[in-house]
């Protein structure tokens, strides 16, 4: 870094002033640029922006539904479920001194939410995310963080995918009915899945962070297994497509201490078949 610098320090006086106004010009958009392309299709919101969305749908904050609207942009509710995921946590900060943060979180839940009518599902969600703004930590409001990614963004992914890997019809019914890792198509078109998604890149490998999100491993063991698993697979000199697949299989997909919701194959039938993802 120090070396960037002086390199940089020598180059500004050898350049005029409008040059390197110039320089710093393209540096600065070639790098927003490198940026946006990591990301490709993922979703990354702020608190924040969650706030402001519901904002424009719902006629004011005071609407008894306004934190289920919260929870349903940002991804942490379900009705289903009925009550906030775990993965509403990565918005708060907890006090580094607490040890009982979690705990108390979920004992407020137990109490205030749980007793509740299922289908109250409103007054659930108000009483869920009030339960984690007095016990859980310090609310982050500005900061961008992932959105776990839906059935329909999954398949409109895969479509796009299978169009730039130029993979036909037939061979994705194909692909569906022997599964993806019979072939190198359907591996590929897995990592342009897990890519485009955002979660899994060549140089870096899961997302561990994101993954968290994508299927609710929020124990400090999902992070240890997941990692130790794509080291072991890593280390089997793969190639990339393979590496991708096996890592989502293995890694993701088998992991004891996650619930993950990314039914690849049940979306790549959905493609097939017309039936848009639920």
């Amino acid at each position: 870094m120090c070396l960037g610098r002086q390199l940089l320090s020598s180059r500004c006086t050898m350049m005029s002033s409008g040059a390197f106004i110039l320089s710093v010009v393209l540096s600065v958009s070639i790098s927003v640029l490198q940026t946006s392309s990591l990301q490709h299709s993922a979703t990354l919101k702020s608190f924040n922006e969650i706030l402001s969305e519901c904002s424009r749908y719902l006629p004011s904050n005071d609407e008894p539904c306004y934190d289920r609207c919260l929870g349903l942009v940002g991804r942490f509710w379900n009705d289903t479920i009925a009550r906030p995921s775990v993965s509403v946590g990565r918005f708060y900060r907890p006090d580094p001194c607490d040890q009982n943060y979690v705990n108390r979180t979920q004992q407020c839940i137990c109490d205030s939410v749980l007793p509740l009518p299922r289908k109250d599902v409103c007054l659930r969600a108000s009483r869920g995310l009030q339960c984690y703004r007095n016990q859980y930590g310090r609310l982050i409001a500005d900061e961008p963080l992932f959105v776990s990614v839906t059935k329909l963004q999954s398949s409109q992914i895969f479509q796009d995918c299978a169009q730039m890997l130029q993979i036909p019809r037939a061979k994705l019914e194909e692909i569906v009915q022997q599964g993806y890792s019979k072939s190198p198509e359907g591996s590929c078109l897995v990592r342009c899945y897990l890519v485009r998604a955002g979660l899994y890149s060549d140089s870096q490998g899961p997302d561990i962070a994101r993954f968290a999100v994508q299927c609710e491993g929020y124990e400090d063991a999902y992070e240890a297994s997941v990692a130790r698993c794509y080291q072991k697979l890593k280390s089997e000199q793969l190639d990339k497509c393979t590496l991708a697949a096996r890592t989502y299989d293995e890694c993701i997909q088998a992991n004891e201490y996650s619930n993950s919701n990314l039914e690849i194959l049940g979306v790549l039938l959905g493609i097939i078949t017309g039936l848009i993802p639920a």
